[in-house]
Order: C-alpha cells, then structure tokens, then sequence
C-alpha cells in the first residue's frame, strides 16, 4: 500500500474535530527540551561556527544520516576515518540516537539562514535535504522509526521511543512542515514539504497502534516497539519488555501538541494522564540505588510490567534477575542506571489544562451518504493491542501479507488490521497461502492466527508442512464483520528444518481473512527469503 493510500486510510479510521485546537501553553514549551544541540554548539566552541558545520557535513555519509558522538570530530574535516560507529555488510549505519541527525539538520537549517558565504549555503542545503531524505527512508511503512538504521540486526532495528528518539525527530519534522525557525527558508524543496504530512501522520499511527492496553485501558509505551506488530521489545539485557516510565512522557507531550486532536489521540493522551495518576509514589525521591522518603516529592519507577503495574529492576542477568527489591541486583546495575524518576508531575500538573483544550472539539458526523457499513467503520475508533499470544505478548509474528505464494489476493480496505494488511484466499476448496518457517528443532508450538469472517457459516482449513498435514482441520467461526478481527490458537508439531509453511482452504467459501499468525517459541523462525530449494513450487519448476 502506498504512503498516501496508508493515511487515507488513517484518516478514515479518526474522527475527526471541527473546531481549532490550542494545546495548553505549558504543553507547548515542554516541546523546547527536544529541539536542542548544544551538543554541537559547545564543541565549536571557539571557532568559526560557519567552518565547523562544513565540517559536519563531510562526515555526513552517503546515505544522509549520521553518526552520534561526532561532535568533536567535526572541528575537523572529514579525515577518511570511518563515518560511523556501526557497520553491517560494508555499510555505515547512521542513527537518531542520542540526538543524532536530527541535532545536525536543525544546525545546519540555523547556518544556512545566517551564513553569508555562498558555498557554505549551498552546502549547508544540500546536506539538510539529504539527511531529510535518510529519514523518510529509514521510516517503516507501519509509521515508526528505527534507533539505526540501515538495519544494525539488533533491538537497535526496533522503532524507538528511549531516549526520546522518535519523538525528536517528530517535533523537528512538524517545525520543519510550520516553516517554524531555523525552518523558515527554502531550507527544504517543496517535494520533502509535501511528504511531511504524510509522515507525521504515520507516525502518530503508529504511536496510538503501539499504546499498551491493559483491561482494555490505554496505558503508557515500552522505550522500543515491533515494527510490524507494534507490541514492545527489550534492548539490552536489563531492559525487558516493560511500561517505561521515563520515554512515555516525551510521547504524550507531542500527543498533547499534535493539533489533529482526533478521539483516538484524546483517548491515548487521556488514558495515559490516568495511568500516570494510577501509578504515582507520593512522598519519595530516588537517587543513586536508593529510594528516600520526602514529604512532597513525587516519583515513577522506569519499568513496569507489560500486563500489570508492577514495577521491576534487573542486572545484566536479564529476566532470571528480576526483582521489586533494587538490593537485589548487582551494584554495577544499581547505581549505574536511572531506574525511577519524577517523570509525570508535570504531566500531570497540565491534565485539567488539557481536558479543557478539548473540551469544545467536536467530533464530525459521518457523511450522511454513507453506507452503514461505511459509517461503523469509519466512526468507530480503537487502539487496538498488539499482538498477544494468550496472556502473553508474542515473541514472534508472521504477518499474513508477507506470503511467498497465495492463491488469493493482498488486502487493506477493511479496518482494525495490524501492519499493511492481510491475506485474503480465493473463495474455493483448496485455495491457500504459503510462508516459509524455521525449526530448530522439533518442537510443538501454539499457534494463534488472527483473522476476521464476515460471512455466516464457518470456514474450514488445514495446516500443512510441507506434504505433511501438522492440523487437519481448524475452525474459523464468525466474527460478524470483516472489521472484526479475533484469534484462533491452534497447537501443532512441527519438525526441524525450513520448510514451506501453507493454509489450505476446506470450505467453499475459502479461509477467513488473516492478519498474522503469532507464537511464544523463538525455536521456530520466520524466514524473510522465498528462494529456497525447499520450497514446493521452487522443486515443482
């Protein structure tokens, strides 16, 4: 699905407001705290600042982006050392973390507006367009963006919210679109201007799509999520999947900025305002690997459990050291990370503000020339959960439009689906779609198939592993509307080695439509490659 078709689509799935939006002014001046770059400006210290960000620019690398921590080594020209602290497969990685990229584009948008020398202009332009550019290509069709990219094969692949990574770069990309300053110029071709829109609102999908729900509640978000089922990720060792505390804040302040104040984004600022309360330690300060009781004071810890609100610490043990006992952990752990905070009062104290903001937003009506079916889908709004396997969340998911061969078709017309869409079979016994598994070894694993049956009757179909039937015969009941998306588990045996992976319809009517098939077993892979001699059609030719 194209860029555009994709935020028509988010259009159409928001209701929208008929009347202007004001976020509350401290809301406002929180967005200050990510438009920084000192960074950069304390390492030019004492040179011409027009030399130095030309020097930037050489060690801009060829696919826009650039590295973090450079700032010193662009009081220097590029030297032919390596441009970036990561490379894969011969390529430099660039990265928005710890400022990265984007702190160099708002100094090179500020240069070029000052500078009076003409070469340093145009290059000062042409290195802003370009990093521009790295950034519509590092971001995922699902909306988010990556920590590094291109792809570093490691949680750093996971869209990110730690460190407020994402969220900067959001709020320069809408300083950019409100030719606000340094962005008032001609700093960006019309072209990039007008893909900006699109982005951000991509963007703000994914966000509302990754919100954890608990009880049917939205809650906060993990410092990184999946980029295709939106659910949360761990990064290092002694960051588990979790609520985080700290990265969520930065999320709702650009929700309370973003001026489409649409249901699902109120729902999503107002749902974690109310989280923010529900968790709140009154009378206590953290410092260093202890807990100080302070009359007044108020704190959050950094994680909590992804179902509940538990809060946990763990070392570099990872999940085998869990613990609600920060004594517990080791000393390097302990006092080397920030492990709580007061990281909501101030939310919290532009929670009445902000209710009031929106109080007279009107949602629009559905069009009166709209079918019913139209208007349910078009007037309800959901932030739906990301992919759960049971209880838990999926450790890993196959998203039914990545198929490698399907008698059917790729949809994405009928709402509530996860990633780009779905599968849908040909209506006939025997129609099918294919995907390409790993086991490691042999291994029985649940399988749980999201998928929607809009039609009366039942629809049958089989598991097969290649020729070797793993279920004969699954159930997919009614869902009462292809919107309605619900989750069949299915237990099977797999055996070790690639194999194809294929549904085959029994019914007449074909298989349900299937948004993704998801399992707690990382002993079975998904592989992202079709050409393999082990593939049915791939011997059959």
């Amino acid at each position: 699905m194209g860029l555009f078709s994709k935020i028509f689509l988010i259009g159409a799935l928001s209701a929208m407001v008929t009347s202007a939006y004001s976020p509350p002014s401290e809301a406002a001046r929180m967005l200050d705290r990510y438009r920084g770059y000192s960074e950069l400006t304390n390492a030019a210290s004492g040179m011409d600042i027009d030399l130095y960000t030309y020097n930037l620019t050489t060690w801009q690398m060829d696919h826009g982006g650039f590295s973090k921590a450079y700032a010193e080594k662009y009081r220097n020209p590029w030297n032919g050392e390596a441009k970036s602290g990561w490379k894969v497969n011969g390529k430099d990685l660039g990265t928005i973390d710890n400022d990265a990229t984007v702190q160099e584009m708002i100094l090179l948008a500020l240069r070029y507006k000052e500078t009076s020398n003409n070469t340093y202009k145009n290059a000062f332009r042409d290195s802003f367009r370009k990093a521009l550019e790295y950034l519509f290509s590092a971001q995922y069709p699902s909306g988010g963006w990556p920590q590094v990219y291109p792809a570093r094969n490691n949680y750093s692949d996971m869209v990110t919210f730690n460190d407020n990574a994402m969220v900067r770069l959001m709020v320069m990309l809408k300083d950019i679109l409100d030719a606000r300053p340094p962005f008032d110029s001609d700093i960006a071709t019309s072209a990039q201007i007008g893909e900006l829109q699109a982005s951000l609102n991509l963007g703000v999908d994914y966000i509302l799509k990754a919100q954890i729900i608990n009880d049917g509640k939205p809650t906060v978000w993990c410092a990184q999520h999946n980029p295709s089922n939106y659910g949360p990720e761990p990064a290092r060792a002694y960051e588990l999947k979790s609520k985080s505390g700290a990265e969520s804040g930065g999320v709702v302040w650009f929700l309370m900025n973003w001026p489409d104040q649409s249901t699902a984004v109120q729902n999503a600022v107002k749902g974690a305002l109310n989280w923010y309360e529900d968790t709140k330690v009154s009378d206590m300060k953290y410092n260093r690997g202890t807990f100080v009781p302070t009359p007044g004071a108020s704190m959050w810890y950094r994680f909590y459990e992804v179902h509940n609100n538990d809060h946990f610490f763990c070392d570099r043990n990872g999940e085998s050291s869990k613990t609600q006992d920060i004594m517990k952990i080791d000393e390097e752990r302990r006092l080397g990370y920030q492990w709580a905070g007061d990281y909501g009062s101030k939310l919290l104290s532009v929670k009445d503000d902000y209710l009031n903001a929106i109080a007279s937003l009107t949602p629009d009506e559905p069009s009166s020339s709209s079918s019913s079916e139209e208007q349910s889908s078009s007037s309800v709004v959901e932030v739906p959960e990301f992919a759960l396997c049971g209880s838990e969340t999926c450790s890993q998911v196959l998203e039914g439009e990545d198929f490698c061969s399907v008698i059917g078709v790729f949809e994405d017309k009928n709402a509530g689906f996860m990633g780009r869409g779905y599968v849908n079979v040909d209506n006939e016994v025997g129609s099918r779609v294919t995907y390409v598994l790993k086991a490691t070894q042999d291994v029985q694993t649940t399988l749980y198939i999201r998928y929607a049956n809009g039609g009366n009757a039942v629809r049958n179909g089989k598991i097969s592993q290649n020729d070797v039937v793993l279920h004969a015969d699954m159930e997919f009941p009614s869902t009462g509307a292809w919107t309605n998306w619900e989750i069949l588990p299915v237990t099977v045996n797999f055996t070790a080695g690639t194999h194809d992976f294929t549904l085959t319809s029994l019914t007449e009517d074909g298989l349900p439509n299937i948004d993704w098939i998801a399992w707690n077993n990382n002993e079975i892979k998904v592989i992202s490659s079709c050409e393999l001699p082990t593939i049915s059609q791939q011997k059959a030719s």
